[in-house]
């Protein structure tokens, strides 16, 4: 078991004093991992292709996918720039933030987990830190994809035509 992993169990079973509630970012093995606690809420992130993250028995899941990109960077590769149809979208940001505001009282932890657990699912917690007051290890936090970061906070409008209906 990762160091990471066992500090986020630990704090799992014993949320902030003041009631806040509490975000996590984690890789996916890692979120696979996490015992299936009633007052802990998911939001997976998957690459598209990818097959969902075994997340069986907990209540309050959020299934998004979407690839890896600082879409609003000027200074996008050819590769990137290829790969723009599969970026966060503005969409998906609001899904994110219905999902969160719809949870119930009960629930006092929100993980989210990416294929690595520092890009995307960093600048998800570091957005819910930011929009809520979450409590958050922010230190841990420092590859957060800005343009995800960005978008969720309502700072950033992608550049892009694509479907924005993709959850």
């Amino acid at each position: 078991m990762t160091r990471r992993l066992t500090e986020t169990i630990t704090r799992l079973y014993r949320p902030p004093p003041d009631g806040r509630r509490q975000v996590f970012a984690l890789s996916r093995p890692e979120a696979e991992r996490l015992p299936r606690l009633s007052w802990v809420a998911i939001i997976s992130i998957t690459a598209p292709g990818r097959l969902p993250a075994y997340l069986d028995g907990f209540e309050h899941v959020l299934r998004v996918s979407f690839a890896d990109l600082d879409f609003l960077n000027p200074a996008l590769s050819p590769r990137a720039r290829a790969a723009l149809g599969n970026a966060f979208t503005v969409d998906q940001a609001m899904a994110i933030r219905q999902f969160v505001e719809s949870l119930p009282c009960q629930v006092t932890s929100i993980v989210v987990h990416c294929e690595g657990g520092y890009s995307r699912s960093s600048a998800i917690a570091l957005a819910l830190h930011r929009l809520y007051g979450y409590e958050v290890a922010v230190a841990r936090l420092t590859e957060a994809n800005p343009s995800v970061l960005r978008v969720m906070l309502g700072e950033g409008r992608p550049r892009w035509k694509a479907n924005r209906s993709r959850i």
